[in-house]
């Protein structure tokens, strides 16, 4: 009877050894099989990732301007982009890949001496930036200026606004602010930038008036101030805005800002100092902020302009100049007033989306 139960537990434990192998065998071939499509899929994505990085591009062009990471900016860039990888071009935001900030001055110079094929420009129009556009025209490099143009160089295209047809459009609403019996009781502070060139800010105080005369106000037209806002960024922008607002004995009735960064400040000025209502904004690009506000009557009306548009066309513009050698001096941007109606009519569709 021993010796049948040593024969039992040595069969019992040999039984256990050979399923232990067994699932020992499994296990080991189940993490190869693991191991291997891993190391497969991680190869792969690896060979993915390179072949993206060492994507090769027919054109690079620069893309410089002031603020442009802010909304307005970005917006252009994101058209302009999609539309320069329809044409295999490699479209780089030059300030997006620096270590400190630089003037778009300085970010042009940096462009024009890396020879890229093409620059989209927007920023000062001084005579050091028409000297570096000139530049790079004599080296063949294309120059698109966007928004704010560079009329004494040798750019090859200007893609923006017209500024009388923005005056006039400022114009219908300051007339409906104003009302016909106080019109010569109003005043107009136009906020611009520094570098807006003194053509474009001339234009826009004409186009008001011709309107207005147009209308009948001819002996009753408004007192027009145009206002230049020196300011390296967003944050100095701000505080000269302020300033104007602490500093001015009286302040206007209306305020039109000819930029995006400046709405908001202004209209957060506004709400601050709680002179809603008291001082009318004009404002200008349309992003949900500056809807919002609209949508509150903060701000009356804003100006938007089309992004889109004035993404693609500059890159439409280079392109053609590169391979023909020429291309139009000139590409409007469609521009439409946001009203009350108009901005709470965004604001449900957007909120209809969501919903969905």
């Amino acid at each position: 009877m021993i010796f049948n139960n040593k024969e039992s537990n040595r069969e019992r434990y040999s039984n256990r050894s050979y399923r232990f192998m067994i699932v020992g065998t499994v296990i080991m071939i189940v993490a190869a099989i693991v191991t291997g499509i891993t190391f497969r899929v991680i190869t792969k994505m690896i060979n993915n990732v390179e072949q993206e990085m060492t994507m090769e591009y027919d054109l690079h062009y620069a893309f410089v301007a002031e603020d442009s990471d802010g909304d307005f900016w970005q917006e252009v860039f994101d058209a302009a982009d999609e539309q320069a990888k329809e044409y295999n071009i490699y479209l780089e935001d030059i300030s997006a890949n620096l270590g400190r900030d630089y003037s778009t001055e300085d970010l042009l110079r940096i462009a024009v001496n890396s020879k890229m094929d093409g620059i989209v420009y927007s920023g000062g129009a001084s005579d050091k930036v028409a000297g570096l556009i000139d530049k790079a025209a004599d080296a063949g490099i294309g120059v698109v200026v966007l928004q704010n143009d560079v009329e004494k160089s040798k750019r090859q295209c200007y893609v923006g606004l017209n500024y009388y047809e923005l005056g006039q459009i400022y114009a219908t609403q300051i007339e409906k602010l104003a009302g016909i019996g106080d019109m010569a009781d109003t005043s107009v502070d136009i906020l611009v930038d520094a570098d807006l060139s003194e053509g474009a800010s001339n234009l826009i105080v004409m186009a008001i008036e011709d309107y207005l005369r147009e209308k009948g106000f001819g002996d009753s037209l408004p007192e027009i101030v145009v206002t230049r806002i020196e300011a390296e960024d967003i944050f100095s922008a701000e505080e000269r805005i302020r300033n104007i607002f602490l500093e001015k004995e009286t302040l206007p009735n209306i305020m039109l800002c000819v930029n995006s960064v400046y709405t908001r400040c202004a209209y957060q000025a506004v709400v601050d100092y709680n002179l809603v209502g008291q001082i009318q904004i004009i404002g200008y690009f349309a992003n949900d902020t500056i809807i919002d506000a609209v949508d509150k009557q903060v701000i009356f009306s804003t100006i938007s302009v089309d992004t889109q548009e004035m993404g693609k066309s500059c890159i439409q513009a280079l392109y053609e100049y590169n391979n023909m050698g020429y291309t139009n001096s000139y590409l409007p941007v469609g521009v439409e007033v946001v009203n009350q109606e108009k901005a709470h009519r965004i604001i449900s569709e957007k909120s209809d989306k969501v919903e969905q």
